[in-house]
């Protein structure tokens, strides 16, 4: 595979991870994963996790909305009340390989300095990427 295709292949593959940097790209979320990841297994409520913070609960439940719609954290209910914990370990899994990914490309990149990949051939790559992408 040359480099061109390479770097075709890591553009589409980078597309997965827009949601779940997205979701981790604010403080707050941030701080509510850091809670679950200490709840355990038996995970938090959202008044839980609004308890001792500047969070409302409405907020709270927003955050608990974009986490979980980037796949970060499941919910469960129990009786009235639904509990959230981290369902993260595939997720850090697929960011650990998108890092060896980019490492993998950074070192390719350190053995071919002569190669130059001119601005036309990128747009193109990113070009042929978005087709894929949105053919998807």
């Amino acid at each position: 595979m040359n480099q061109e295709e390479e770097l075709l292949d890591l553009f589409k593959n980078t597309h997965a991870f827009i949601p779940i940097f997205q979701a981790l790209a604010d403080s707050e979320r941030l701080l509510i994963l850091l809670k679950l990841f200490y709840a355990g297994p038996n995970g938090k409520n959202v008044t839980e996790l609004s308890g001792k913070t500047r969070l409302s609960r409405p907020a709270v439940s927003h955050h608990l909305k974009v986490l979980k719609a980037a796949g970060i954290i499941d919910s469960r209910k129990d009786g009235t009340q639904v509990y959230y914990s981290l369902n993260a370990k595939q997720k850090i899994s697929k960011i650990e390989s998108l890092v060896a990914e980019l490492l993998k490309h950074l070192k390719m990149i350190d053995s071919n300095q002569d190669e130059v990949i001119e601005d036309e051939t990128m747009e193109r790559i990113v070009s042929k990427a978005r087709a894929v992408i949105k053919s998807a």
